[in-house]
C-alpha cells in the first residue's frame, strides 16, 4: 500500500505520519473516479454515496509487567508438582520456566498456548530474574527429593544434567549485575530483541501476523527495561567500557534516525506477510499500515530514548576493558570460566594452555607453508595472506551457493563418521553479517539456518570450516539431532557452551580426521588458522579480564598469533565464554582417544559419536561419564 500511495505525490513519511488524512483522501479521489466512470453519458442525475472512512487504528496500551507474589507462585509449584514420578517431574519441572518464555515458545514455533489477549514479551527485569531464581532453588530442592540411586540409568543422566543446570543458573544469578544491558550485537538486550523479530519469528498466517504486532507494540517498554537495567547497574559501579559502549550507543542512536521502511522490523514483518497466499490483499495492506504506526509511535522513539540514556552515561564509561577492574569482578570471572568450560580450570591455567594450543598450531601451519614454499622470514599475517590469495577468492554473488556446495559435500560424507543424522534441514542464509547458526523451529516451519557473510568477496581458505562448524557436522548437526532425541524436553532444548561449541570446533578438527582435507593445502591451513583463533582467544580473555591487557594489547596479541584483527570487542563483554571452544574441543577429542585405547579393535568412530551426541548436550564432566559407562558397555558385549 505505501508504494502504491507514492503514485498519488503521498511520500512515504507523509503516510507514515498523517495515516487517517491520507487514506480518507485516497478514498475520496477513488470514489470520484469510479463514480464518473458508472455516470458514462447519462443526463440522469445520481448523487454518489459518501465515501466511507476507514476504521481508525488504535495502539493498544502497553501495562507494566505485574510479578505474582513469589511466596504464593512457590506454594502453587510444590502442590503441582509434589508426588509426580520422576519422569513427570523432567516435564513439568522445566515447563514452570519455559511457560514463562514466550519468546522461546515462538522461536520454536509453539503458538497454540498464546492467548493474544494477554500476551507479553518476556520479562526481563531484575525482579523477574530474582524471581525464576527462587524457582529454581525449589525446583533444585524437590529434585534431590528423589532418590538418584533408584533410578534407571536414563533417568540418573537426566537428573545429572538437570542438577547441574540449576546449580548454574542459581550461581549465575549471584552475579546479576555483572553485563552490559546495551551492549552491541547479539551481546546485549537491544540486538536479542531484534534478532527475536527478525529472525526467530516466522509468520505463516494471520494470527501469527497479528501476535508479532502485538509483541511489537510492547518493545517500547522493553526499552524502558533496558534503560532500568543500565541504571541499576550504573549504581552498583559497572558501566560498559567506552570503546565498546560508545560503539553501542552510535548503533542504537543510528537506528533511531533510520526511516520505518528501512527498519528491520519492517521488512522483516512485510517481506513475510507479503510472501502469504492466505491472507487478503486488504488485510496485507491493514497490517503494513499498523505496522507503520507502530515503528513511528513505539519502536523508534524506544531507540531515540535508549540511545539519550546511553549518551548521558557516557562519561562514567571507564576507559580499560575487563570485569577485572571492577569490584567483585574477579570472582565474577573465575565463575564464567567455570561456567563455559565445565572445569575448574584457573584462569592461569587457561592462559597457559592458550598458548601451548598456540605453539603446536602454529608448528603444523609452519610445516604447510614450507610444502607450499612461501618465505621463512614472513609473519604470520604476510603469510596466510599469500595463503588467501593462492587459494583463490570467492565473488560475492558465488559465495552462498558455494557454501551450499561446501555443505552438500559434507552431508554426502557424513555416512562414514554417524549413524544418525538429524532430518531437520539447514540452509545458508547470505547477508551482510554471518559467521553463526540460528537453530530451526520444532513446527519445521523455519529450518536451521547458517548466517553467513556474503556481500564481500572471500578467499576459499576459511570457508570449508565455517561450513563445518555452524552447519555440519557442526552445530546443526548435534543441536537439531538433540531436538529430535527422544530425551526429557530439557535434554532436547539445554545447550551448554562447553558442549555445543566444543562439538562445533571439534567437527572442524574430524572435517581433518576424515580426509577432507586432503590434498587441499589451503583449505587446511584455512583450519588452522581458525584454529589457531580460538587458541589465542584463551590468552586473549584471560589477558582480558583477569590480567589487566588494553584492548590494543590484546589485539596486537591476536594479530601476531592469528593473522588478522580479533573479535576483542566482543570478549570484552561476553567475559569466559570464548573459553569454551578449545577447551570443550581438547576435552572431546581426549574422550575419543581414550575409547580408542581402551576398545581397539571394538572401537567405531559411529559408536562414539552416538555416545557423545546421541544425548543431548551436558557439562562436559558428566559427558565424561557417559562416555566411560558406553566402553564399559562396549567391552561387556564382547
Amino acid at each position: 500500500m505505501i508504494k502504491i500511495l507514492t503514485s498519488y505525490v503521498f511520500s512515504e513519511s507523509d503516510f507514515t505520519i498523517c495515516i487517517g488524512n491520507t487514506m480518507n483522501n485516497i478514498l475520496l479521489i477513488l470514489t470520484i473516479s469510479l463514480t464518473l466512470i458508472a455516470c458514462g453519458g447519462s443526463n440522469k442525475k445520481e448523487t454518489a454515496p459518501p465515501p466511507s472512512s476507514p476504521e481508525p487504528i488504535t495502539l493498544a496500551q502497553v501495562n507494566d509487567y505485574q510479578l505474582q507474589d513469589t511466596q504464593e507462585l512457590l506454594s502453587q509449584i510444590t502442590t503441582q508438582l509434589q508426588g509426580l514420578t520422576i519422569e513427570d517431574f523432567f516435564e513439568q519441572a522445566y515447563l514452570t520456566i519455559v511457560d514463562r518464555n514466550v519468546e522461546s515458545a515462538i522461536s520454536d514455533g509453539k503458538f497454540d498456548n498464546i492467548d493474544i489477549d494477554t500476551v507479553n514479551l518476556n520479562d526481563i527485569s531484575d525482579e523477574s530474574v530474582q524471581q525464576v531464581t527462587e524457582i529454581e532453588k525449589l525446583l533444585l530442592q524437590l529434585l534431590e527429593t528423589y532418590d538418584r540411586a533408584s533410578l534407571s540409568k536414563e533417568n540418573r543422566l537426566s537428573y545429572d544434567v538437570y542438577q547441574a543446570h540449576l546449580k548454574n543458573q542459581i550461581e549465575w544469578a549471584q552475579f546479576q549485575n555483572y553485563s552490559f544491558p546495551a551492549s552491541y550485537g547479539f551481546f546485549g538486550w537491544p540486538g536479542g530483541s531484534e534478532g527475536f523479530f527478525t529472525r526467530n519469528f516466522t509468520i505463516t498466517n494471520k494470527d501469527q501476523a497479528e501476535l508479532y504486532l502485538t509483541l511489537l507494540n510492547q518493545l517500547g517498554r522493553r526499552f524502558s527495561q533496558i534503560e532500568k537495567l543500565l541504571e541499576t547497574r550504573r549504581v552498583a559501579g559497572i558501566v560498559e567500557p567506552k570503546v565498546t559502549f560508545s560503539y553501542s550507543q552510535s548503533q542504537i542512536a543510528e537506528y533511531a534516525s533510520l526511516a520505518i521502511t528501512n527498519t528491520s522490523y519492517y521488512q522483516t514483518f512485510h517481506n513475510q506477510v507479503s510472501a502469504l497466499s492466505n491472507i487478503t490483499t486488504a488485510e496485507k495492506q491493514k497490517f503494513t499500515e499498523k505496522l507503520s504506526l507502530i515503528i513511528q509511535q513505539k519502536v523508534l522513539p524506544a531507540y531515540h530514548a535508549l540511545a539519550t540514556k546511553m549518551s548521558g552515561m557516557m562519561n562514567e564509561s571507564p576507559e580499560n576493558i575487563g570485569f577485572g577492574q571492577y569490584q567483585g569482578g574477579k570472582e565474577f570471572y573465575d565463575f564464567s570460566l567455570r561456567f563455559y568450560t565445565s572445569s575448574q580450570l584457573s584462569s592461569d591455567e587457561v592462559h597457559q594452555l592458550g598458548l601451548d594450543e598456540l605453539a603446536r598450531i602454529h608448528a603444523e601451519m609452519n610445516v604447510l607453508f614450507n610444502q607450499l614454499g612461501y618465505p621463512e622470514n614472513e609473519s604470520l599475517t604476510e603469510l596466510l595472506t599469500r595463503t588467501d590469495i593462492d587459494g583463490g577468492i570467492i565473488a560475492a554473488d558465488q559465495s552462498k551457493a558455494f557454501y551450499e556446495n561446501i555443505i552438500e559435500q559434507a552431508y554426502a560424507l557424513l555416512p562414514t563418521a554417524f549413524s544418525t543424522l538429524p532430518v531437520q534441514e539447514v540452509i545458508v542464509v547470505g547477508g551482510a553479517s554471518g559467521g553463526y547458526y540460528v537453530p530451526g523451529s520444532d513446527d519445521g516451519s523455519r529450518p536451521g539456518a547458517f548466517y553467513a557473510g556474503t556481500v564481500n568477496d572471500l578467499p576459499y581458505s576459511t570457508m570449508p570450516t565455517l561450513a563445518y562448524h555452524e552447519a555440519v557436522p557442526g552445530h546443526h548437526l548435534q543441536i537439531a539431532l538433540a531436538n529430535e532425541l527422544d530425551l526429557p524436553l530439557f535434554r532436547r532444548k539445554i545447550n551448554v557452551t562447553s558442549f555445543v561449541e566444543g562439538w562445533g570446533l571439534y567437527a572442524e578438527r574430524l572435517a581433518f580426521d576424515l580426509g577432507w582435507y586432503e590434498q587441499d593445502l589451503y583449505g587446511n591451513l584455512g583450519r588452522l588458522q581458525y584454529e589457531a583463533m580460538r587458541a589465542a582467544r584463551l590468552v586473549i580473555d584471560t589477558g582480558i579480564h583477569d590480567k589487566g591487557w588494553t584492548y590494543d594489547q590484546a589485539n596486537q596479541f591476536h594479530i601476531e598469533n592469528v593473522g588478522f584483527n580479533g573479535s576483542i570487542a566482543r570478549y570484552s563483554v561476553w567475559p569466559g565464554q570464548a573459553a569454551a571452544y578449545m577447551t570443550g574441543m581438547l576435552r572431546i577429542l581426549e574422550l575419543r582417544e581414550q575409547a580408542q585405547q581402551q576398545l581397539g579393535d571394538l572401537y567405531d568412530i559411529k559408536d562414539f559419536h552416538d555416545a557423545v551426541i546421541g544425548q543431548g548436550s551436558m557439562p562436559l564432566y558428566i559427558l565424561e561419564n557417559v562416555v566411560e559407562n558406553y566402553i564399559a558397555e562396549k567391552l561387556a558385549e564382547n
